[in-house]
């Protein structure tokens, strides 16, 4: 569902027809953005407050899958790829990291269930922090400019893939802080030795932020104008009630996905909290170096939960991700440090509500918006070759953005929430199918009653043909024929 949401410019551009469908909200090209001075639309977005930055690295993954499936395997390598930078940016043992990032299994679905985008940002996180220590440690004023304006340029990045990567960027710039300090006798010289590289690296950062921001949509609207989404409260009631939300997350091991799958809860959910409880007393009573690392990425993994709880929207995995990033190499940190046994302890006490969540597996439930038949469904739609003879309305989005990526290139197909009950826009597509010669394919998830409404009588006539899947159907209207009753199910 909205894990398909980010490459929505991805499909977009490889379906030519989808230029002749109407433009409707959250469709094709809806969000487009014309660069400030400028008139000329781009496919700078994805969604409202979503950049279309995703659909490069998702390509290479898209193209040679075709299937949901590739959005999994996306997953898996972007995690590998951020253990990997995570061992190079903290210099610990690979396994730490990896033991560290099990230790919350709602870190590793984060990345595997990409509803952020969870996976692609944690990565531009971590190319940041590594840019601006090499712009410190770098030799030559010169090349510590450079390195300072990459540093910049890739945060810029992380605020192009979604605004709310701006979450990090307090923890980002006081771990330049951190760093300069210690590289020399106080934050004064600090400031001095590498005054123009935060020129430059400042400069890379907001410049084309300010860019991105200041362009404008079909609507005459800015980039900027998305703010008004981010629900964020300075009542202390509804901040506590989202850190509260997001608090769930540490306490209970079964909130792996919950728009996904939902497991019965146990006693053992506790564990990972336990563990965080745990490793981190244990790092911070190893040396003074380790000491001041692990609580240093340990405050900022509390900043960062601070800010999330100001947005009222905050409850789900990829809003969790960005505090618990900072405390997985807080852990990281702390295993490195303590010795053998204690690191294997460590390890065993983690896969322990891991086996947990697996011997509860034949219990968990589904919810209906991501159940298996919405993909059955889907994949039928292509077997079949309808996504190439139909004009598709969906009245979901659980099956929008998949349909929108996979299948045939002639493929037409708009998101209509309110498709049943809109006479006059189900009128409209009506229209553009019988222009082109196809039939309309509605695809909903609603029951009969509230799918073969009045309204779609109206305005497509009787089904000719039907397909179920659970409670998920697509119905065929033949947009050429005269209107007759509807018929009962």
């Amino acid at each position: 569902m909205d894990e398909f949401v980010h490459y929505q410019a991805l499909g977009c551009a490889t379906a030519p027809l989808e230029r002749e469908v109407p433009l409707i909200r959250d469709g094709c090209f809806y969000h487009d953005l014309a660069l400030p001075l400028t008139h000329t639309l781009l496919p700078l977005r994805s969604y409202a407050y979503i950049g279309s930055l995703p659909s490069l690295p998702f390509y290479p993954f898209w193209r040679p899958i075709q299937d949901p499936v590739a959005v999994r395997v996306q997953g898996a390598v972007f995690f590998l790829l951020w253990t990997w930078l995570a061992v190079r940016l903290l210099r610990v043992r690979t396994s730490a990291v990896v033991v560290a990032s099990l230790v919350f299994p709602v870190f590793l679905a984060s990345f595997v269930v990409d509803e952020g985008p969870v996976g692609v940002s944690a990565i531009v996180l971590l190319l940041a922090l590594l840019a601006t220590r090499r712009a410190l440690d770098a030799a030559t004023p010169g090349g510590a400019v450079a390195w300072a304006a990459l540093a910049g340029f890739v945060l810029f990045l992380g605020v192009w893939v979604k605004l709310v990567f701006g979450w990090w960027l307090p923890a980002v710039a006081l771990f330049a802080v951190a760093e300069a300090v210690r590289r020399a006798r106080s934050a004064s010289e600090a400031a001095r030795r590498w005054r123009v590289a935060i020129v430059a690296g400042s400069l890379s950062l907001v410049l084309p932020t300010l860019v991105l921001l200041s362009s404008v949509d079909r609507a005459g609207q800015t980039y900027a104008s998305t703010f008004r989404f981010s629900g964020v409260s300075a009542e202390p009631e509804a901040v506590q009630a989202v850190a509260l939300r997001l608090w769930g997350y540490i306490v209970d091991a079964s909130l792996v996905a919950p728009r996904n799958i939902v497991f019965p809860r146990s006693r053992l959910d506790l564990l990972p909290a336990l563990v965080t409880l745990g490793l981190l007393g244990l790092g911070l009573s190893r040396g003074a170096s380790r000491r001041r690392e692990v609580a240093g990425w340990a405050v900022l993994a509390a900043l960062t939960y601070a800010l999330v709880a100001v947005s009222g929207h905050s409850q789900w995995p990829h809003h969790f991700a960005f505090p618990v990033v900072f405390l997985v190499l807080a852990l990281a940190l702390a295993l490195d440090a303590v010795g053998g046994r204690p690191r294997l302890a460590a390890a065993a006490l983690v896969l322990v509500p891991w086996a947990s969540l697996g011997s509860r597996l034949p219990a968990a439930t589904i919810p209906p918006e991501s159940a298996r038949e919405k993909d059955q469904l889907l994949a039928f739609v292509r077997a079949e070759r309808l996504d190439q003879t139909t004009l598709q309305v969906h009245s979901s989005w659980g099956t929008y953005y998949i349909a929108q990526l996979f299948g045939d290139r002639e493929r037409m197909l708009v998101y209509v929430r309110s498709a049943p009950d809109d006479r006059v826009e189900l009128e409209r597509l009506r229209g553009v199918a019988a222009a082109h010669g196809r039939p309309v394919l509605l695809i909903s998830s609603r029951r009969w009653d509230r799918l073969q409404t009045p309204a779609v009588a109206e305005a497509l006539g009787r089904p000719g043909r039907s397909w179920q899947f659970g409670s998920w159907r697509a119905l065929e209207y033949d947009a050429t024929l005269s209107l007759g009753p509807s018929p009962r199910p």
